[in-house]
This record gives structure tokens, sequence and C-alpha cells, in this order.
């Protein structure tokens, strides 16, 4: 039986995406804090992605990795029409279910959150080699994607949407911090991390802070200011996360 109740959990995820993290934790009595320490809006795009876009039935494929790349993404196609032969490969069931909210069903799910597992489950099963791919991701995602399919397909990237660090930080949280009033802090992007440690205004405490992260690529950039994460997620997503804490509090 977990003894999760009561403990004091601060989330640093954006505010669309925390009550799926907080509400499984506040059903075992955990007290689940948001300080936000990402925020995702939509990207301007160049003229030629715009073109890029109106010419968008040339294109074979199209590669989501998340619910943020799909939900930009058609932001920016409203006025375009996105031909029904055209076909979809996403990370993960939650991003499939997002796709559906628009009329699409994707063709390939993969079932890992890894982006260079994705890219050679697509090379080496799924696309075909020379097809035209559009790849659709986040301005901070990294180019693992495109090194794996570059010179199998003719892939093109767009940045559809922004990771950045919100404007407004609730300071009477990064006190609480300093005055060691939680249990441990949770980070779920390694650009989270960065944000938090500019706005942290204790840096002396900076190692001895309590922290769990969602996957290796987020425990590698904390472990690079020199922090030991307590946990490290096994499965890099949400349900994953909330096991892991739950474990934790055994």
């Amino acid at each position: 039986m977990s003894n999760i109740k009561n403990k004091i959990i601060i989330s640093t995820q954006p505010e669309e995406s925390f009550t799926e993290f907080a509400k499984p934790l506040e059903d075992f009595g955990a007290k689940v804090i948001n300080l936000p320490m990402i925020s995702v809006r939509e990207s301007n795009i160049s003229e030629q992605e715009s073109t890029i876009l109106k010419n968008i039935k040339t294109f074979d494929w199209l590669i989501f990795t998340s619910k943020n790349g799909i939900i930009f993404f058609f932001k920016k196609l409203e006025s375009f029409n996105l031909p029904n032969n055209i076909k979809i490969a996403v990370i993960g069931q939650k991003t499939a279910k997002e796709l559906e909210k628009y009329g699409k069903v994707a063709n390939y799910i993969s079932k890992s959150n890894l982006a260079e597992i994705f890219a050679k489950e697509l090379k080496n099963n799924v696309i075909t080699k020379n097809s035209k791919t559009l790849l659709l991701l986040g301005n901070l995602a990294g180019n693992t994607i495109e090194n794996v399919l570059e010179g199998f397909t003719n892939i093109t990237r767009i940045n559809c949407y922004e990771t950045c660090k919100p404007e407004n930080i609730n300071q009477s949280i990064v006190d609480r911090i300093n005055n060691k009033h939680y249990d441990i802090i949770i980070f779920t992007s390694s650009s989270g991390f960065h944000n938090f440690v500019e706005v942290y205004n204790c840096k002396e405490n900076l190692k001895k802070l309590k922290v769990g992260s969602i996957g290796k690529s987020t425990t590698k950039a904390i472990e690079e200011y020199g922090v030991k994460p307590l946990f490290t997620a096994q499965q890099s997503n949400i349900e994953g996360l909330v096991n892991e804490i739950i474990l934790y509090f055994a």
C-alpha cells in the first residue's frame, strides 16, 4: 500500500496537461500543486512553410510525435484541406486519439515513446523508400527522426508549435520549495528543468532538491546541474510517471 496520502507533489507541466497527471495521485490522497515551467504556443511559419501546407496533397505521409503537434498543425491547416489519401504515423495512443478529434485515423501507431525507435520502425516497416514525408514537431524537438530517415525518404520538417518559459511564475510555490515544504518535484521535460533553474532563487540548494523525472533525456538534463533524481520513470509517459511516484512512496 502506498504512503502517498498527504504527500506534497509539485508538478511542472503545462496547465493543459496538469489534470491528467494530478487526478490519479489526488485519488490516492496526495496534494498536487502545479508550477508550470513550460508553456506551449503556436509558432509563426515562414512563407515557404505556408506554401508547403498549401501543397500538402503532394505528401505521402505525415508524422506526429505528440498531441501538441496535431493540435497546432490543424490550426495552421484550417484554411486548407487534408486529402484522405495521405497516411499518418504517430507516437502513442493519446496522440492517435487526438488525431481522431479531427476526423482522421492513424495508419501507424508506435508503442514506443522514443523518437529513435519510432523512426527506425517507420524506416524498416512502414514508409516506403522515396516517399514524400512531412514531419510536424515543436521547436525544441531534436533531429533524431530526420537523421534516421534522411536518404531513405524525402523528408520535410515544420515546427508548428513552440515550447517556452511561462510569462508568469507563481513565486509562492518557489518559496515553498526554498523552505522545503514539499515532498517531491516532478519534471517531464529537459526544457522544464532548464526554465526552473532560471527562476529558482536559491541556487546553493539546487543539488539538495528532491526531484523525479519522466525519462532518460529529462534525467540527463537534470544531472547536468549536479542534481540526482530520486527516480526516473521506466515508461516515459504520464501513466508510467504516476506509477513510479506511487511506488516511490510505497
